[in-house]
């Protein structure tokens, strides 16, 4: 079988090109940044370059497409954002390669903060509390509170907030109606990433993460499978109300003083739980490959616990960022906490992705934020805000009347 794997700089990808290879399909990968690791691995057929994806997004769907004719591909795998635009030009796709991606009616709720946050709590699921910036008031608030952005990801444009004056310098400049005020949770995170088909799931894996780049908060880079049966429900809830189908990854904080776990991100897309859920027993990307070609699987197995990966580009981009702004103390037991870990981005067999994901790390660490932050500055042309989707919707139609 003939897969295309898009968003080649994630490391999940770098994993999903390595096990689609090794089991004897013929793969294909590309990226909008040449400084993508998963370009160079050496068990691909073929590689390109596409657009920025959130630029114009119409012209990124159409590259794409061009290239899924002329290599003849059979699945279309979306690892990172690239997916949500896939899902709202779904119709551009259908007939010409088979593709699994949640509709985009569930991606514009859950990938909104505040939508996700409003619609959580109406199926009870608790969540901190929560507004739009626009609608609160100082009045009686407790610091610290948590200002973030309704639409980004891996923890990026969040900060905490300890005081009415440190609140109004902060919030002076930001649009109202696109952040949101969130009650403060110890940042005790726990992950989880699954696959789901009409409602039902079919493989979860839940996780705890031990290190997040940057350092402050974003992603994982060093993580450990836990049994959270709490978390797996709240998953299940949401999966089974909307009727959802694709990849889907939350995060919670828990509460360990009165046990309880806050969701407060929803991402539907893949995420690096992947191959811990691999090395824990649940191989979701044979499962999306059967789902994405109509056929049937049956629901994995729970998945195993004490299993876990680290990223060693990624944590070496974590150390330097420590470094640098000399939180010495952060440092300490770096390597013990990594025993019994796999790996995730280092294999012998295929080295040079590694290099490459370690060049693009350390980039980051030093210019990131040149480039308004370590995160945004990693992920340039691989996001998609989905109110800028229906913008540039609304301007193609303009053009063509």
């Amino acid at each position: 079988m003939r897969v295309l794997v898009t968003g080649a700089r994630m490391w999940y990808a770098i994993n999903t090109i390595r096990l689609l290879a090794r089991s004897g399909h013929e793969v294909f990968a590309a990226d909008s940044s040449r400084l993508s690791g998963g370009l160079y691995s050496r068990y691909l057929k073929g590689k390109f370059i596409y657009p920025s994806v959130g630029e114009n997004s119409s012209a990124f769907v159409e590259s794409v497409i061009e290239k899924i004719e002329e290599l003849k591909i059979d699945v279309l795998c979306p690892t990172f954002e690239e997916g949500f635009v896939f899902s709202k030009y779904i119709g551009r796709l259908e007939g010409r390669v088979n593709v699994l991606v949640p509709s985009y009616d569930h991606i514009t709720l859950l990938h909104d903060k505040y939508s996700m946050t409003t619609y959580a709590r109406s199926l009870g699921i608790s969540v901190p509390k929560t507004v739009l910036l626009k609608d609160f008031s100082l009045e009686g608030c407790e610091f610290p509170v948590i200002i973030k952005p309704r639409n980004q990801r891996s923890a990026e444009g969040i900060f905490k907030v300890n005081s009415k004056s440190e609140f109004e310098k902060r919030c002076r400049n930001l649009e109202e109606d696109k952040y949101l005020v969130q009650e403060w949770k110890e940042p005790y995170q726990i992950c989880t990433t699954g696959l789901a088909h009409n409602g039902r799931l079919i493989g979860n894996v839940i996780y705890h993460n031990i290190r997040e780049y940057p350092e402050s908060g974003g992603i994982g880079t060093c993580r450990v499978s836990i049994d959270c049966e709490k978390a797996l429900g709240e998953v299940k809830k949401i999966v089974s109300d909307l009727n959802y189908s694709g990849f889907i990854s939350m995060d919670f904080l828990h509460d360990r003083i009165n046990g309880e776990y806050y969701l407060v991100d929803v991402n539907p897309r893949m995420s690096p739980g992947l191959l811990i859920a691999y090395n824990s027993g649940v191989d979701m990307v044979k499962a999306y490959l059967e789902l994405a070609n109509g056929s049937e699987v049956s629901v994995a197995r729970s998945p195993k616990t004490g299993y876990g990966t680290f990223t060693t580009a990624m944590e070496i981009g974590w150390f330097f960022s420590t470094l640098f702004k000399g939180k010495f103390k952060n440092l300490k037991g770096f390597f013990k906490s990594r025993k019994n870990l796999k790996d995730d981005s280092w294999d012998v067999r295929d080295p040079i992705p590694f290099f490459v994901m370690l060049l693009s790390m350390l980039n980051t660490a030093v210019f990131g934020p040149l480039r308004g932050g370590q995160t945004k500055s990693f992920s340039l042309g691989a996001t998609c805000d989905t109110e800028s989707l229906g913008s540039e919707e609304e301007l193609i139609k303009k053009k063509a009347v």
